[in-house]
């Protein structure tokens, strides 16, 4: 399985509460340009799944077009910000039958599955906009390997 970690790209601070928080007009901007890397290096997923923060869904939704995604986007809470990776980690090995998927989520939820996906102590902060690539082996969801990520300023994939 190949996952694809995004954290949503720059929002405002206008909303009235934290998870009402939308993009801004340079976080869409970002956002097509790493869903336009993506579809570049011709990311397809099977499934996307995303945080239900207004920021993540917008991230998700802009992401999905420029890579032309045509499944349903799937909402869970198990990536807000302070959930435990233990529990994506779950569910990973519950799909462990797609192909390639999406996580559209946070900080800090992400560093924490990133480290946990690879099996280290710690793994450095995602920042607004990046996507990071790991690919796990067969039937695994743990001792995956990081293979690239796009960086959100140049919209450039570096091999990791």
């Amino acid at each position: 399985m190949r996952v694809t970690l995004i954290r949503h790209a720059e929002a405002g601070d206008d909303a009235p509460r934290d998870e009402a928080r939308a993009l801004t007009a340079r976080g869409r901007a970002v956002a097509r340009r790493v869903g336009r890397a993506l579809c570049r290096r011709k990311v397809r997923f099977s499934l996307m799944v995303t945080s239900p923060l207004v920021r993540a869904v917008q991230t998700a939704e802009i992401v999905a077009a420029e890579v032309r995604f045509r499944g349903r986007l799937l909402s869970s809470d198990l990536l807000v910000p302070e959930a435990p990776p233990e529990r994506v980690v779950a569910f990973l090995r519950s799909i462990a039958h797609e192909a390639s998927v999406a996580l559209v989520a946070h900080e800090p939820i992400l560093s924490a599955l990133a480290a946990a996906l690879v099996n280290e102590a710690r793994h450095a902060s995602l920042q607004k906009g990046e996507a990071l690539r790991i690919r796990l082996p067969a039937g695994a969801a743990a001792s995956g390997i990081e293979r690239w990520r796009i960086d959100p300023a140049t919209g450039r994939r570096q091999r990791l």
